[in-house]
């Protein structure tokens, strides 16, 4: 998302900038859906440098979650440190599972078989479309709103150990175009063309229901 093989860090942190100012042009407020908050994410990667990167990697080490991300990123990009993609996938993995929601979504990204940007070059893992999906859901279910493009993405296409689900789909993209994702707001009127008018019903409720859920936290 943030950078390719040769991506200095000021060039990470412009790509972010522009995610985040697409972000707000949709109106999009710091608690409308519960969504993951991009600004604290865009905040730590203006501040990892050569000079920092070391303190990251302390509270790296130390267990902080977002530092871990922030380590994955840096080693995946090559930001500090030398670019080492195992290096990557072990502090993503460690964020992760701790539940980084950003921390999913980049390990979706590394282990899904379609793939752009940054992890086009250096795969770290080989292609699992099931190990996407289910870091892009628990991504998703936190509100990460790429996350949940991808795993609507998924359902779309369906194959392997991921049923095809076009109602599951239509939620997900719902609920990322409801928070201003723009890749979301231009796919959903595609969906519902492809859909019955009572599974578009289904997928509103769905939606409905988990807006009520992630509210009810």
């Amino acid at each position: 998302m943030f950078c390719d093989i040769r991506l200095t860090a000021r060039c990470a942190r412009a790509s972010l900038t522009i995610l985040l100012a697409s972000t707000a042009a949709f109106g999009l407020s710091n608690n409308a859906l519960a969504a993951y908050d991009f600004s604290k994410l865009g905040t730590a990667i203006e501040t990892l440098s050569p000079e920092t990167v070391d303190d990251w990697e302390k509270k790296a080490k130390a267990g902080d979650a977002m530092a871990q991300n922030i380590m994955g990123l840096a080693y995946k990009c090559g930001m500090g440190v030398k670019q080492d993609h195992a290096a990557s996938i072990k502090w993503f993995h460690r964020a992760a599972e701790q539940g980084e929601a950003d921390a999913q979504f980049n390990l979706g990204r590394l282990y899904g078989s379609e793939v752009d940007g940054m992890y086009k070059n250096g795969r770290a893992a080989p292609a699992n479309d099931a190990q996407a999906f289910k870091w892009y859901r628990l991504s998703a279910e936190q509100g990460h709103t790429q996350a949940q493009v991808r795993l609507a993405q998924l359902f779309v296409k369906g194959g392997g150990e991921v049923a095809r689900d076009q109602v599951q789909a239509y939620k997900w993209m719902s609920l990322a175009a409801a928070s201003g994702e723009p890749t979301a707001a231009k796919a959903i009127a595609d969906y519902a063309g492809r859909m019955k008018p009572e599974q578009v019903q289904q997928a509103q409720l769905m939606a409905q229901d988990w807006k009520r859920r992630q509210s009810a936290r």
